[in-house]
């Protein structure tokens, strides 16, 4: 549910990589924001993610601390449609936040504070949330949302593959099998072809 705020477990480190996919909503609001924050307060907000379906669509990007915002970085490019899935994913590097919507770089943000204090994100706003998820380079985690549930995190995070494309049919073993609440998320694409 939104406006949904959760902890980063180990905060945030260089080579992480966030993932938050949803659906824009069509109907209320024109603007969502995803924020990478030192708290729950929302004062100190080390990279604010803002697209707003205003003025033809535009994303503003920021930085928040001690209450106070700093210069608004604006991409007047909009990767995001109303009532659209999307697939939102955050890359820590050490200079700068790259962002990448639906597969394609959207924008690199530069850190204006360290990026090792943020302990937590916040999503709010017009959109519905389907999932978030931290990866590094060999491990995931993962938070399911459904109507109505709380997030929970998996006793035991799987294994995050590294490869691009895979040979079909595709088969692996599940690290630690599987047990209640294990959630495995399968992304791809229908390839033309298809019968």
């Amino acid at each position: 549910a939104v406006p949904f705020s959760g902890t980063i477990q180990g905060g945030l480190q260089d080579g992480l990589q966030i993932t938050v996919n949803g659906t824009v909503l069509s109907s209320s609001g024109t603007r969502f924001a995803v924020n990478f924050q030192t708290g729950f307060s929302g004062n100190d907000i080390a990279f604010h993610f803002n697209p707003r379906f205003e003025d033809g669509g535009y994303v503003v990007c920021n930085t928040r601390q001690n209450s106070s915002w700093g210069p608004e970085e604006r991409k007047t490019h909009m990767p995001f449609q109303k009532g659209m899935p999307f697939d939102l994913c955050f890359l820590v590097q050490s200079s700068a936040f790259k962002v990448m919507v639906n597969g394609s770089l959207f924008v690199q943000y530069f850190h204006r504070v360290p990026f090792h204090r943020v302990d937590t994100i916040s999503v709010n706003g017009s959109v519905q949330l389907s999932y978030i998820s931290f990866q590094t380079q060999t491990v995931i985690h993962t938070v399911q949302s459904a109507p109505g549930q709380m997030f929970s995190t998996p006793a035991i995070p799987p294994m995050m593959y590294p490869h691009s494309a895979y040979p079909m049919p595709f088969i692996t073993t599940i690290p630690g099998g599987l047990y209640p609440s294990k959630s495995i998320i399968l992304s791809g694409t229908v390839l033309p072809n298809a019968q």
